[in-house]
Formats: structure tokens, sequence, C-alpha cells
């Protein structure tokens, strides 16, 4: 079980030394994708291949989280010896009910500041993308290269939260919960639980576990109990990580800075917390990564590891795009193997 990240730049601005966030694990030759940040699909082909990609979460639908999710279900659709061997599930949030926001007298500010505009779910998304935003293109080459159906190659889920969970747009958007199971194969299964992105909901981070460990990506979230309990145990911990002044000092001053500054304030993690998330889940190592700021020179990645490690014992690393974490190459124990063959 091995982690690669393809994208460690955090947030929309396009940096010319990160990919946008994106992170694959590989378990047994199969490889689990969870976001898909500008420019990871360039660093995908580095470690992976196309004939071995089963699914891709979204954590949310954030743009820097989602740029290349197009790029990633159309590029491995039937191309001579660059295909996927089989149906790509894509699994992520589902269409809240109404546009989030902070309290109902917020709401009422938020429905006059976005009109009649909706938000959509993860099926909404895929199907856009290749009915619509590459319906042209699909068509061309159904036609003149003979290609099938794209649906029957790629299948999107929202997900759906468990029914207890009292969770709400407006009212509670990240309750205290347990993580709940989202998919399951015979190599890995894979949970979710919800996090703090601030106005951003469904907002989720997400853990998959295999017979040799697990990995946790934290999603983008301020400092979440619920991440912990997520993480609990976990062999290796990603986790999103912002030093708020550096990024804020790229911003010129003005409204738009103002309204920028309290939703990064409330919507991340500071460098200088990440390390408590880990050592209070107890995990194996921990991995900054959507580094904020994310451009050449703006984020003092030496800083962030010290802070990291003044709070957790066990090592830590900030990643660089198409850094490769292994996890373990031994089956850990009986009863991690028997949970795998149950989903077989």
């Amino acid at each position: 079980m091995s982690v690669h990240t393809l994208g460690t730049g955090g947030g929309p601005i396009v940096s010319s030394s990160r990919a946008g966030t994106s992170t694959a694990i590989r378990v047994d030759g199969a490889t689990y994708v969870i976001d898909c940040g500008m420019g990871s699909i360039r660093n995908f082909r580095s470690s992976c291949a196309w004939s071995d990609l089963r699914a891709v979460f979204l954590t949310h639908h954030h743009s820097d989280h989602i740029y290349d999710l197009g790029s990633f279900l159309v590029t491995g659709w039937q191309v001579p010896g660059e295909s996927f061997s089989r149906p790509i599930q894509v699994h992520g949030p589902g269409r809240p009910s109404r546009v989030p926001a902070m309290d109902a007298e917020h709401a009422a500010v938020v429905d006059a500041r976005v009109g009649a505009r909706s938000m959509r779910g993860t099926v909404d998304v895929v199907d856009a993308l290749l009915d619509d935003v590459f319906a042209s293109d699909i068509c061309i080459r159904m036609a003149d290269e003979g290609r099938s159906e794209p649906h029957e190659w790629v299948r999107a889920h929202d997900i759906v939260l468990p029914s207890q969970v009292p969770a709400d747009p407006v009212a509670d958007r990240h309750p205290d919960m347990e993580p709940f199971e989202i998919y399951r194969d015979e190599l890995v299964t894979v949970s979710a639980i919800l996090v703090d992105h601030r106005l951003c909901y469904p907002a989720f981070g997400f853990r998959v576990d295999s017979a040799y460990g697990s990995v946790v990506v934290s999603g983008d979230t301020a400092y979440s109990e619920n991440c912990i309990r997520l993480a609990r145990g976990a062999d290796l911990l990603l986790h999103e990580v912002i030093d708020l002044e550096a990024i804020l000092a790229t911003f010129p001053d003005g409204p738009t800075r103002d309204g920028i500054e309290e939703h990064l304030r409330e919507s991340h993690t500071p460098f200088d917390q990440v390390g408590k998330v880990a050592a209070a889940a107890g995990v194996g190592q921990l991995v900054l990564h959507h580094i904020v700021p994310n451009t050449p020179g703006t984020a003092d990645v030496p800083k962030m590891v010290a802070a990291a490690r003044r709070d957790f014992a066990g090592p830590v690393h900030a990643a660089e795009d198409n850094d490769r974490f292994l996890v373990s190459d031994q089956v850990r124990a009986t009863v991690a193997r028997e949970t795998v063959e149950v989903g077989a």
C-alpha cells in the first residue's frame, strides 16, 4: 500500500511549483484517487496506469479539488493502450437541500446574493461533464472511432449520509458523528466523515483501509474532532495546512481580501494546530499537503513541519508533487485480511 501525491497545492491560485490537490492510493496494483486538482492528471501517469484506476473520491466541490475531474474521466475512456480496464466509480458530495449558510439570518443574505443559482451533486457534475462539457468530443469519438457509451465506463454516486446523522446546510454542517462506509471492493474499504469547511457542505474526509494498513485524507477542514475520529490509529494521515499570514500577504487590501480572510481563517487548519490533530488521533505518520500558500517562495514549509513536530512525536513530512509514501508491503494481521475477504 503506497500513497502518491499527484498535487500538493491548496486553493484555486495557479502555481508553477505545485499541482492542485490530488492523492493516489495504490493497493496491490489498484489505484484510488482522492480529488482531482489542477495539473494533477499530468502527475498521475508518473506512477499509475489508467488500467489500474478503480475509483475517484471527491472531498467537496470547490474548484481546486475538481478542476481535472473531466480529464481523469475522459482520458481513460477507450484510448488504445491507455484505457480503463473496468468501470470507474466516482463518489462525492450529494446536492444539499439549500445553499449553506452560517445561520438563519445569514441564510437570507445568502439567498439574496446567489439569486436563482443552486448547487449540484456529484452525479450532476459527472453527467454535465460527459453530456454537456465534453458532449461534442464524445459524440465525434463515438461516431468516428467506434467508442462505446462513456457512462458504461464512468459511474457516479452521491454520498448519502446515514439517516441518524443530524446534518443540515444551515443548522449543523458538521455534527459529531462516526465514520461510515461508502465503498468496498476486495482490496479496500473506504469510509467518510463530515469535516468543518465553513460554508462548503457537505465536505468530507476519507479513510482507506486495506490488509496492509490505513490512510486518511483530511479534505479541507478547520481543526475537526470528526477528522480525529476518522484518523484514529491510522498509519498515515495526509492533512491540509495553511499559513494564514503568508497567504494574506499575497493579496491586495480591499473588501475581497476581507471576505477571503474570514473564509480562510474559519475553513482551514493552521500549521501550528495540525500536529495536535495527528497526536490526538494517534496516527503513525503525518504528511502535510494542500499547502497554502502554494506558489513558489510564499510558504515557509520548514516552519510548518517544525510546528507540527512540537505536538506530534511521529514522523512529519511536507509533501511535494510526485512524492511516494510507503504504508506497508506486508499484510498486517488476520483480522485485516478477513475484512478484505468479506468484501470480495
